[in-house]
C-alpha cells in the first residue's frame, strides 16, 4: 500500500485485510527519486499488486513506482528530460507491470482512471524564464488500472477540498467542450450529460455549504472518473483544454493548487471568450453550456480559493517566480508554458506568446483583487 500521511490513520483498518504496508508518501508531490526509491523496493519483494490511498499526488506516485519498477527505461527518460519538456512520452509501451489498484480519498483529478502521472522537477532553475520548480506528465502507455473502490469513508473531505473536486470536472467539461469541437455526435451528447450533471453537483456542493453525503460524494467521483476516461473527450485532439497548462504553471509560480490557479484563469477564460477570441475556445457554443453552469460555478470557484496558503499573504510573493514581479511575471509565465508545453507540444499551435501572456495578467489581477491588494500599486 502506498497511503497518503494524511490518510495513514484512516488507512489503518485495511492492514487486517492481508495488506503490506510497503510506503507512506513522504512528500507532496511525486518527485522522480522518491519514486525510483520504491520502484527498487517492489521489484526486491516480487510485489504483484499495488494499492494507492490517498488523493492525485499519491496516486501519481505510486503509478511512477509502478512505471519504473516495469521497465528501467522510464526513470531514464525522466532524467533526461529535466524538467525541459513539460509533457514526456515514453518510446515504447510500458509491458507487464505490477497491478495498480486505487481507493482515491479526493476527486476531479481522474488520476485513478488515467495512464499518466504528474511529478515536479527543479530542472526549471536558472533556465531563460527564471521560473522553479516545475510539475510536468509523463504519458504512461501500456499501464492500466486494474481495480478503483470509490468509499464514502475515503472521500469525505474539508469544503475547500470538496469545492475543488466539483469545480474541476466542471472546468475540464467546460473549456475541453467549448475550444474542442468534436465529430463524435455520442462525444458531443456525453459532454454535455456530464456537464449538466457537473451543474448539478456544484449547485448541491453550494447548498451544503460542500458537506457532501456519502452517496454524493461518490456520485461526484464517479462523474469525474467519466468525464475523464469516458467518450466526452473523443475527438477533440490531445489537449482539449488549453487552460490546464496555464493553471499548471500559474500554480508553481504562485505556490498555489492547481485547482486554486483554475478559479483564478476561469474568468479571463470566459472575458475572452465572451469577447470573441476564438483562439480560446468557441462564444457560440459558451452561450449554448454556460447555463449547465453558470448559477454556481462562480461560487464554487471562490470557495475553492479558500484551501491553504490562498488566504495567506506568502502566495503574494510569486515564491516560485525566481524573484519576478508582478508586472514581470505573465511574460515569463507565457514562456515557459510555450517552451514546455506550446507550438503543437501538446498545446495548440494557436495559442501564441501575447495571448497566454494576457491570460496570465488577468488571472494574477483577479487573485490579487481576491486578496484586497491593488493590482495596480506597489
Amino acid at each position: 500500500m502506498v497511503v497518503d500521511p494524511a490518510m495513514a490513520d484512516r488507512a489503518e483498518s485495511l492492514r487486517s485485510g492481508g495488506f503490506l504496508w510497503v510506503e507512506t508518501a513522504a512528500s507532496p508531490a511525486a518527485a522522480v527519486e522518491a519514486a525510483s526509491g520504491l520502484a527498487r523496493r517492489l521489484k526486491q519483494s516480487v510485489v504483484e499488486r499495488i494499492l494507492s490511498v490517498g488523493g492525485g499526488n499519491t496516486m501519481d506516485f505510486a503509478k511512477l513506482a509502478v512505471s519504473m519498477a516495469a521497465d528501467p527505461l522510464v526513470e531514464q527518460v525522466l532524467e533526461r528530460s529535466d524538467g525541459r519538456t513539460g509533457v514526456v512520452v515514453l518510446p515504447r509501451p510500458l509491458g507487464s507491470h505490477i497491478d495498480f489498484c486505487a481507493i482515491p480519498t479526493t476527486f476531479g483529478t481522474g488520476s485513478e482512471v488515467n495512464a499518466a502521472a504528474c511529478y515536479e522537477s527543479a530542472g526549471g532553475a536558472g533556465d531563460a524564464t527564471g521560473l522553479v520548480p516545475t510539475k510536468n506528465l509523463v504519458l504512461l502507455d501500456g499501464m492500466a488500472t486494474s481495480a478503483v473502490a470509490y468509499d464514502p469513508d475515503f472521500l469525505d473531505a474539508p469544503p475547500w477540498l470538496t469545492a475543488e473536486g466539483l469545480l474541476e470536472p466542471a472546468v475540464r467539461l467546460l473549456t475541453s467542450l467549448v475550444e474542442g469541437n468534436s465529430d463524435l455526435d455520442y462525444s458531443e451528447a456525453q459532454g454535455r450529460w456530464l456537464l449538466a450533471a457537473a451543474g448539478k453537483n456544484l449547485a448541491a456542493g453550494r447548498e451544503s455549504s460542500f458537506r457532501l453525503s456519502g452517496p454524493e460524494r461518490v456520485d461526484a467521483a464517479l462523474l469525474s472518473a467519466e468525464s475523464h476516461a469516458g467518450w466526452s473527450l473523443r475527438g477533440r485532439g490531445p489537449a482539449p483544454s488549453s487552460l490546464w497548462f496555464l493553471a499548471n504553471e500559474l500554480s508553481m509560480a504562485l505556490g498555489l493548487r492547481k485547482n486554486q490557479a483554475s478559479a483564478l484563469l476561469l474568468g479571463p477564460w470566459l472575458d475572452a471568450v465572451t469577447a470573441g477570441r476564438a483562439v480560446w475556445g468557441s462564444r457560440r457554443k459558451l452561450e449554448e453550456l454556460w447555463p449547465l453552469v453558470s448559477a454556481d460555478v462562480a461560487g464554487v470557484g471562490a470557495a475553492a480559493l479558500l484551501g491553504p496558503d490562498y488566504s495567506r499573504p506568502p502566495w503574494i510573493q510569486f515564491p516560485g517566480s525566481g524573484g519576478a514581479s508582478p508586472a514581470e511575471l505573465p511574460d515569463l509565465l507565457a514562456k515557459n508554458t510555450l517552451r514546455r508545453f506550446g507550438r503543437g507540444r501538446p498545446m495548440k499551435r494557436a495559442l501564441g506568446h501575447e495571448e497566454l501572456s494576457e491570460m496570465f495578467a488577468a488571472a494574477i489581477r483577479a487573485g490579487l483583487r481576491e486578496s484586497g491588494i491593488d493590482p495596480h500599486g506597489s
